[in-house]
């Protein structure tokens, strides 16, 4: 690790903090800006709960799209994507998909039922609370709240590496307190809206930046042909154990597989347990949900299918280039384990403008996922913990000042537990690897919460705590059983993480449901109706928007005119967003809702069945196989890889304006009439 930190050299220390210090002002200033306007033109007031949390259930699909696809775009997954290639070989980008896809998938069939059955629902705790009671209330926060450490924790851990070894070996420390820096001034002031807001912002200079470095790597290299040439030079071909004939171009890989099956194990737990998600699912509005769910996963494959095909192959023919960071020596296990073949690849084949576009696009990747997790950490902290049981009696004020309290301090916890993790030796594939044996065994009875009446509270409090007793003593005894020693690296490896993973998800699995069969309980759905809804109070229901404006007359209106037009214009856009949303603002689902809610959890499911067959049988299956892929096949899988991300530039970055055109409508005409009152008024 020393020998690596002195003596590569990409970018300046400057160029970081840049990074960190100016683009994230800059950027949290956007978006609070953003937020601004909104809250003045379309009448939303983040001093509610209900806008702060879940936007006022009202976010169309080219935004939730947008939030769902920079949820699972983290910085993590561009580094262990090239990482993960380089061991394994062209068919770790499918693998990793497909760990993301099925995890989305079930998402989307919780999100809606979710909706359904809990219509004034903000968290997932609540639900557990009204179902199960204080104690497992208690206990799946203590879950959730460790699965949004851990997933914080890892991505500033991994990120903070990359940037300090792109900009020069920055101090570990500052980065990792600067990552959360700019994404909390935004959270802090616009809640889940700002959330949203950032998200497509993140993915847009991602995306952007993905198309750049993948197209102009190509161009580099000469083609898909020569890529495919120098792949099978290079001094990794034939050297894979675990593939067939040792080869990195084919996709039976036993560590490819292995890898997958862990990703795939880890995601479940990120996703089922982050209140983040439910939030997301609570704060979209009927007809935006599953769809925004299905394009979502469909879109995610963007990522790490051309970013492995092509950066993480010509990291393997590299390292023996001169113009490689490391050259003449190869990269450290450390260095590979930490994501390092990134910057290392795009310095070798573009030059510092690349390593500077990825550090950003790092960055941008780490505080999406920072700012959600803030979200779903303060509003279990405020809904599950303080109003629950500190102050029930609390109203939206003193919510929100609990949620502005607890973003600043998670934001800085989760910071000095990923530097805590740095000085124990753990790096990014360590925690990738072992997060999944703690936080996947509440998450089929996470699921079952929503999907079946028949699970019992014992069974949803006892089958989680003996699956983490299990999976924990599974993956130290196989690791001392392999390999002799319990250490760092022996609990690291696949087979310990593979075998204590499987445990930690079908375990609990199969208690949960013995459990209840034997108990024979019938749960009445009608009970998650009581879900409280927290109603906006006279003062506080105003919105930030409500001040003085200057009429064409050039005097400033009068309360009683100000307040009448504010009603006006309130309840044109309560209008707007029914007719473009298709759903009422009342607290129950009419019968047109109620068909509509039935029809989307019939396409839910059977998405669900479709990806699940799709991707776990039908593709790997046909290609797991004594096959070397050739030139044809690569050329097709490789330039479908870049077709199918220039199309998801088109969903994610252009599809959200298109669908938020009348919103941003209003908001010009209001810009456009203040400025010709400010005007007028001077004159």
């Amino acid at each position: 690790m020393s020998d690596a930190e002195t003596t590569v050299h990409l970018l300046g220390k400057s160029v970081g903090y840049g990074v960190l210090i100016g683009v994230g002002a800059a950027f949290a200033l956007a978006v609070v800006i953003a937020t601004r306007l909104i809250a003045r033109y379309l009448n939303e007031n983040n001093n509610s709960t209900e806008t702060f949390m879940v936007s006022n259930r009202t976010v169309g699909i080219g935004l939730t799209t947008s939030a769902i696809f920079s949820s699972w775009f983290w910085a993590t997954e561009l580094l262990w994507t090239v990482t993960m290639t380089q061991l394994y070989g062209v068919s770790v980008g499918f693998y990793y998909y497909w760990g993301l896809i099925v995890p989305v998938s079930i998402m989307g069939v919780l999100g809606i039922e979710a909706k359904r059955k809990v219509p004034k629902g903000h968290t997932c705790l609540e639900v557990v609370e009204l179902r199960y009671g204080k104690a497992a209330h208690i206990l799946y926060m203590c879950f959730c709240l460790a699965n949004n450490l851990l997933s914080c924790a890892a991505m500033i851990l991994g990120a903070a590496g990359a940037i300090s070894i792109i900009a020069d070996n920055l101090s570990i420390v500052a980065s990792s307190l600067l990552i959360p820096f700019g994404v909390l001034c935004y959270t802090f002031s616009g809640g889940l809206r700002a959330t949203f807001l950032g998200d497509w912002g993140h993915s847009v200079i991602a995306i952007i930046v993905l198309l750049y470095v993948n197209t102009a790597a190509l161009v580099k290299i000469g083609s898909i042909d020569k890529l495919y040439e120098l792949i099978f030079t290079g001094p990794n071909e034939g050297t894979i154990e675990g593939n067939y004939d040792g080869s990195l171009m084919t996709f039976r890989s036993q560590g490819a597989v292995f890898f997958g099956i862990i990703h795939l194990l880890g995601d479940m737990g990120l996703t089922v347990l982050d209140s983040s998600f439910y939030q997301k699912a609570f704060s979209a509005n009927l007809k935006s949900g599953v769809p925004s769910y299905m394009i979502g996963g469909v879109c995610i494959m963007a990522i790490t299918w051309p970013l492995g095909t092509i950066i993480g192959m010509a990291t393997t023919f590299l390292e023996n280039d001169p113009s490689f960071p490391t050259y003449p020596r190869k990269m450290t296990t450390f260095e590979i384990e930490s994501g390092f073949g990134l910057p290392y690849t795009l310095k070798s084949l573009l030059g510092d403008g690349a390593c500077g576009a990825i550090l950003l696009v790092i960055y941008l990747a780490c505080t999406s996922t920072v700012s959600a997790q803030m979200i779903s950490v303060s509003s279990i902290l405020s809904f599950d913990v303080y109003k629950t049981y500190i102050n029930p009696q609390a109203k939206n004020k003193q919510m929100i000042r609990a949620s502005h309290i607890t973003v600043v301090f998670f934001s800085f916890f989760a910071a000095g537990f990923a530097i805590m993790l740095h000085y124990v030796g753990a790096n990014m594939t360590w925690v990738g690897y072992f997060y999944p044996i703690l936080i996947c065994n509440p998450v089929c009875p996470m699921i079952l919460l929503f999907t079946w009446d028949r699970q019992t509270k014992f069974a949803f409090i006892a089958s989680p705590i003996i699956g983490i007793g299990a999976s924990v003593g599974v993956w130290l005894g196989t690791a001392y059983h392999y390999y002799g020693e319990i250490t760092m690296e022996t609990t690291s490896r696949q087979l310990p993480c593979l075998w204590a993973g499987l445990i930690a998800l079908f375990l609990p699995l199969v208690l949960t449901v013995t459990f209840s069969l034997f108990q024979k309980e019938h749960f009445d759905w009608n009970v998650f109706k009581k879900a409280e809804l927290i109603e906006m109070e006279g003062s506080e229901a105003s919105s930030p928007s409500e001040v003085d404006v200057v009429y064409e007359s050039g005097s400033v209106s009068s309360p009683t005119e100000d307040s009448e037009k504010r009603s006006v214009d309130k309840s044109e856009n309560v209008q707007l967003q029914e007719t473009e949303l298709g759903v009422s603002s009342g607290d129950e689902y009419d019968e047109e809702e109620q068909k509509l809610i039935k029809r989307y959890i019939k396409i839910a499911y059977a998405w669900c069945i479709l990806v699940v067959l799709v991707t776990s049988v039908l593709f790997p299956m046909s290609l797991y196989r004594n096959w070397i892929i050739s030139l044809s096949f690569f050329r097709g899988y490789t330039g479908l890889s870049m077709f199918w991300l220039y199309g998801v530039f088109l969903v994610i970055a252009v599809y959200p304006l298109y669908d938020g055109r009348h919103s941003l409508g209003r908001i010009g005409q209001g810009l456009w009439k203040d400025f010709k009152r400010i005007f007028k008024s001077k004159r």
